[in-house]
């Protein structure tokens, strides 16, 4: 094999495995997706998994609800007219002076139930993303300047009703 051959081969492989920006399942078959209203679902269960790693006085505040944002513009090279679904919260109830015990916490958390550490920007900027690679769902964890913590999740890009329309 020739070294441009092997490189264009090892190339494609590389782009087939991880995708071409999300990673998500469905990047081989842009025709059917899950919903947005299950996409919705696992949004909510992966928080939910990530609060499990907390003391039980961590209560979430949320900050937006549930979003349901357009893919217009998709870094997966998929098909336009899909969206994402996220939601963001707030975690209440911690002493700004537990945030290093408590963010150490979640990334456990991660590491151990099979997400991906995509970005650790500890201790400079105290932001943690990781992607779940079963399923591709991101979370991200943030600190404010105040110390409060804030984490969210999101899918992929989906298909509001699971398939494209006509």
């Amino acid at each position: 094999m020739t070294r441009f051959n092997y490189w264009t081969c090892a190339l494609t492989v590389a782009l087939l495995v991880n995708g071409c920006g999300s990673g998500s399942p469905e990047e081989a078959n842009v025709d059917e997706t899950i919903t947005q209203d299950e996409a919705a679902e696992k949004v909510t269960e992966h928080i939910e998994g990530l609060m499990s790693s907390l003391p039980d006085e961590a209560e979430l505040e949320t900050r937006q609800g549930m979003n349901f944002a357009s893919c217009d513009d998709p870094t997966d090279g998929g098909p336009r007219g899909r969206i994402t679904v996220s939601e963001r919260f707030w975690i209440r109830g911690l002493p700004v002076e537990d945030n290093e015990t408590n963010i150490e916490l979640m990334y456990e958390h991660w590491t151990s139930n099979g997400y991906r550490v995509l970005r650790d920007e500890r201790p400079d900027k105290q932001s943690i993303a990781v992607e779940d690679e079963e399923d591709s769902f991101r979370m991200s964890l943030r600190v404010s300047d105040q110390g409060s913590l804030s984490i969210g999740a999101s899918s992929y890009c989906v298909w509001p009703e699971g398939t494209p329309e006509a």
